[in-house]
């Protein structure tokens, strides 16, 4: 038995005898979570200083798979539909969520608690029981909330990119030029298209993952979005302005954002050296990966700021997996439909026609896309 004096609402409670089991506290959080780090810094060490030793605290991260069903379980126990970026439960039936609602009422909640168990027949609340179907179909719902929207809209849009399109038809070009049978030609944009869709998702993959491991990764975090979210501005302006000079002259050199014509140049080079080398699917495999490492110089405008936005949402894991397949396969629709069109007997000069009609409408929704983002980095909630 233990007694202690505590602080409650600006008044010296004399607690009488407190039994061994601590009040317990269970803390959801997320690396790099800016609520998470405030309640670590301003709402624990207060906890600590004022009632150490008569609680234990649990913690979970939320982009450790297991932590997710026991989230959930607590805030289908507790009634809560708040999804707030940091939680803490005490005694497995006191919810409090977002750091605002930590910071000013979990002193006083663990006081609460505290007092609790000196009524007679007080017993400790059990822990949930865990639900992983429900927790599966929470992390899906929240994976098709904004973030989701953002993640998918970006996709597409990078995949109709004038980079990516440029690409595209000079690819359509060498294919064509090259004389091939209809089966090596499918089995050469198959593997390319492949290509594409697992270098992208591994550049993004490796992305999150080196920026989770930074040290200060709040701090650079914060600094990242910020320049990003500036640095968006100007891509929206541009944007817009390709969008009325190529509507205007309808010459290709009058558009600002598209692939330098260095790397242009390699990427050319590198097609016409590699494309099927080694046979089709190996040569196909090897001119896609190059190509899509080289043309990222140009798509990672839109690729970049999207995990920025991934980091800043704190998405868990098993999210951001969900997020990086939805906008890779969004990424690569564009070149599936055109390949496959092409492959059908589509002719080169509908392809360029087809992107010159709808170069406009897409720079003028990327500007929309690159202000939208510039928002989000900015001002969005963290």
């Amino acid at each position: 038995m233990v007694v202690a004096k505590f602080c409650l609402v600006g008044f010296v409670f004399a607690a009488p005898e407190i039994r061994d089991d601590a009040v317990r506290l269970d803390f959801f959080f997320s690396p790099g979570c800016e609520e998470c780090e405030r309640v670590k810094r301003e709402a624990l060490p207060e906890l600590a200083d004022q009632l150490d030793g008569l609680y234990e605290l649990a913690s979970h991260d939320l982009t450790d798979a297991e932590s997710v069903p026991l989230l959930v379980a607590y805030q289908q126990r507790c009634g809560n539909t708040d999804n707030g970026r940091v939680a803490l439960v005490i005694d497995h039936s006191v919810f409090l969520s977002g750091a605002d609602l930590i910071v000013t009422g979990l002193l006083d909640r663990v006081g609460e608690a505290l007092v609790r168990r000196q009524q007679p027949g007080w017993q400790m609340p059990q822990a949930p029981i865990l639900d992983d179907e429900r927790a599966a179909e929470i992390v899906k719902e929240r994976a098709g909330a904004l973030t989701f929207s953002v993640v998918a809209l970006g996709g597409l849009l990078d995949g109709f990119n004038p980079c990516a399109i440029s690409t595209l038809i000079f690819f359509m070009s060498v294919l064509a030029l090259a004389r091939a049978d209809r089966r090596t030609r499918l089995l050469v944009g198959a593997s390319f298209i492949t290509a594409s869709f697992f270098v992208y998702m591994g550049l993004g993959m490796g992305f999150l993952f080196a920026f989770r491991q930074v040290p200060q990764f709040v701090m650079v975090k914060r600094i990242i979005e910020v320049v990003l979210g500036l640095a968006m501005v100007p891509l929206a302006i541009l944007s817009f302005r390709d969008a009325i000079r190529f509507r205007k002259s309808q010459r290709p050199d009058d558009v600002t954002l598209q692939i330098p014509k260095k790397i242009k140049g390699q990427i050319h080079a590198f097609m016409n050296s590699r494309l099927g080398v080694g046979g089709p699917v190996l040569g196909g495999l090897v001119t896609g990966a190059g190509v899509t490492l080289l043309e990222s110089v140009c798509t990672g405008q839109s690729y970049v700021p999207v995990l920025m936005y991934m980091l800043k949402r704190d998405c868990s894991d098993f999210t951001s997996w969900i997020l990086l397949i939805t906008y890779n396969l969004l990424f690569v629709l564009p070149l599936t439909v055109v390949f496959i069109c092409f492959h059908r007997g589509l002719q080169l000069t509908s392809l360029i026609n087809w992107s010159k009609r709808n170069l406009v409408v897409v720079k003028i929704l990327l500007g929309f896309f690159f202000a939208a983002m510039a928002l989000l980095l900015l001002w969005g909630k963290t």
